[in-house]
C-alpha cells in the first residue's frame, strides 16, 4: 500500500507540473482593437502615445489627400488688405483710394479667379492711368486751357457720325451702358489734351505727308468691281442622289420658263418660291466683289451685263438663277476723296507719339508718391511661346503616383513620342511608337 501511495503521489505532481507549465506557455488573446488598456505602470507611456496620435491626426487633417489635390479646383486666393485713404500723391494732390479700387472691382467682378501676381501689376497699371490722368489734369489748368460749348457740341456732332442712325446710337447708350454726359466729358478731355499738345508740339499734318502716305497705301484706297444682281436658290443637299438632284434642276428650269414670260417680275418670283436667306427681299444681293460669291455664282454674274438673266447655275448650295441690274468697274479713289479720311488717322497717330513724350517729361518734373507695393515682375513662360513642359522636363512633376517622363530616353531621337504612358504603380514601361524601342536605364532591361 505504501508503495503505491507513493507512486499516486507521483503522478499527481507531475500532473500538476505540467499544467502550469502549458498554463504559462499559453498565448494570451489580443486585446481587441480601438480598445484602451489603463494599468498603473503605462499610464505615462499611453500618455505619450495619445500625444502623437493627436499630432498625427492634425498632421492627416492639414495635408490635403490625392483625391484633394488632383482633379479639383485651387481654391480662391484670398485678397490683399486694402489701402484706405490716400493711394497716391502728385505734386500734393491726392489720389484716393476709392476710385482706385473702383477700377479694380470693375475688373475682378469680369474675372474673380485673377492670379493674385497677376492682378497686383492689374493695379499698378491702373494706379499709373489715375496718376497720367492727374498729371494732364495738372497740366491742363496750369496752361488755362479750355473748352467752349461750341466746339464740344461739334466734337459730340461728328462723334455721332460714327453710328448708322439715332436708333444705333441709343442702343449703344442703352448696351454699353455710358451716357451723354460721359461721352462728352472724354472729348472734352481729349480736345483739352489736344490743345496741351499743341502748345508745346505740333498735331498739324501736311500736303506732303498725307499724299506720302496715300501713295504708300493705294491698295487700299482701290474699289474693286462690283455688281448688283438678284437670284432664286433652290436648295441640294450635299449629299443628293442622281435622281433628286435631277428633280432640282427640272424645278429651277421651270422657273426659268416663268421669268421669261412678258411682265415676269423677278422679285415677286424669288419672294415665292426662293429657298434662299434673300427670299426675303425678294432675291436682292445688292452689290458684292467677285471674292464674296462663291466662284461659280461670281464667274456667272461678273460675265453678264445689266438686265440680263441667267440660266440655272448650280453651287454646293444648289442651283440658282441670277439677274443681274448694275456693274461697277474697279477704280482708284483720287486723293482729293480720302484726303480727310488720310489727315485725320496721320493726326491721331501723332496724337498719341506726342502724349507718350509729353506724360514723359511730366513725370519727370513732377513729385510723385505711391502707396501701392511694387507688383512682382511678370515671370517668362517655360517650354515655347505657348508655354507647356521644357525639353527634357517632366510634364507630370507634382501630381501624385504620376511617371516622371523626363528620365526616359529615345536613341537617336530625343523628341520620339510615345503612345501612352501608365500610372507609376507597378513600374510599368512607356509604349513608344511602334517598331521603337526605348533605351532603359542601366541596370534595367529595355521594354520593347
Amino acid at each position: 500500500m505504501k508503495w503505491q501511495f507513493a507512486l499516486l503521489m507521483v503522478c499527481f505532481t507531475m500532473t500538476t507540473l505540467g499544467c502550469e507549465k502549458d498554463h504559462k506557455n499559453a498565448k494570451q488573446p489580443t486585446p481587441p482593437e480601438n480598445k484602451t488598456v489603463a494599468t498603473a505602470t503605462s499610464s505615462s507611456t499611453g500618455s505619450a502615445t495619445a500625444k502623437t496620435a493627436e499630432t498625427q491626426i492634425k498632421k492627416d487633417a492639414a495635408t490635403p489627400s490625392s483625391a484633394t489635390k488632383v482633379g479639383r479646383k485651387a481654391p480662391v486666393p484670398v485678397p490683399a488688405k486694402r489701402i484706405e485713404g490716400v493711394i497716391a500723391t502728385v505734386d500734393g494732390v491726392i489720389i484716393d483710394s476709392g476710385s482706385f479700387y473702383e477700377e479694380v472691382d470693375r475688373i475682378s467682378r469680369r474675372n474673380p479667379r485673377i492670379p493674385a501676381d497677376r492682378l497686383a501689376r492689374i493695379e499698378s497699371n491702373i494706379l499709373q492711368r489715375l496718376i497720367d490722368r492727374e498729371l494732364v489734369k495738372q497740366a491742363i489748368q496750369k496752361a488755362g486751357i479750355v473748352v467752349g460749348e461750341v466746339e464740344l457740341d461739334a466734337s459730340f456732332k461728328e462723334y455721332k457720325k460714327r453710328f448708322q442712325s439715332e436708333e444705333q446710337f441709343q442702343n449703344y447708350l442703352k448696351h454699353g451702358k455710358v451716357t451723354v454726359d460721359t461721352i462728352k466729358k472724354r472729348l472734352r478731355d481729349k480736345q483739352s489734351l489736344e490743345k496741351l499738345i499743341e502748345t508745346k508740339g505740333n498735331l498739324a499734318i501736311t500736303d506732303q505727308e498725307a499724299k506720302a502716305f496715300y501713295q504708300k497705301n493705294l491698295k487700299f484706297y482701290t474699289e474693286q468691281a462690283k455688281v448688283k444682281a438678284s437670284h432664286v436658290l433652290l436648295k441640294l443637299q450635299p449629299n443628293a442622289t442622281p435622281v433628286q438632284e435631277k428633280a432640282v434642276l427640272s424645278r429651277i428650269k421651270k422657273i426659268q420658263k416663268q421669268l421669261k414670260k412678258k411682265g415676269a417680275d423677278f422679285a415677286s418670283i424669288a419672294s415665292k418660291l426662293s429657298e434662299g436667306p434673300s427670299k426675303a427681299k425678294g432675291g436682292d444681293l445688292g452689290y458684292f466683289t467677285a471674292k464674296q460669291m462663291l466662284k461659280p455664282f461670281s464667274d456667272k454674274a461678273f460675265s453678264m451685263k445689266a438686265g440680263q438673266t441667267s440660266g440655272p447655275v448650280k453651287t454646293r448650295f444648289g442651283y440658282h438663277i441670277i439677274r443681274v441690274y448694275d456693274s461697277k468697274p474697279e477704280r482708284k479713289k483720287s486723293f482729293e476723296e480720302v484726303e480727310e479720311q488720310i489727315s485725320k488717322s496721320l493726326r491721331n497717330k501723332k496724337f498719341f507719339k506726342e502724349r507718350r513724350r509729353l506724360l514723359g517729361e511730366l513725370k519727370e518734373n513732377a513729385k510723385i508718391v505711391s502707396n501701392l507695393p511694387e507688383p512682382p515682375k511678370a515671370q517668362p513662360r517655360k517650354g515655347g511661346i505657348h508655354g507647356g513642359v521644357p525639353r527634357g522636363g517632366n510634364p507630370h512633376a507634382g501630381i501624385p503616383g504620376a511617371p516622371d517622363l523626363s528620365k526616359i530616353r529615345a536613341p537617336g531621337n530625343a523628341n520620339i513620342r510615345t503612345k501612352r504612358a501608365f500610372p507609376s504603380k507597378g513600374k510599368r514601361p512607356v509604349l513608344p511608337l511602334k517598331g521603337r524601342k526605348i533605351v532603359a536605364p542601366a541596370g534595367k532591361k529595355a521594354a520593347k
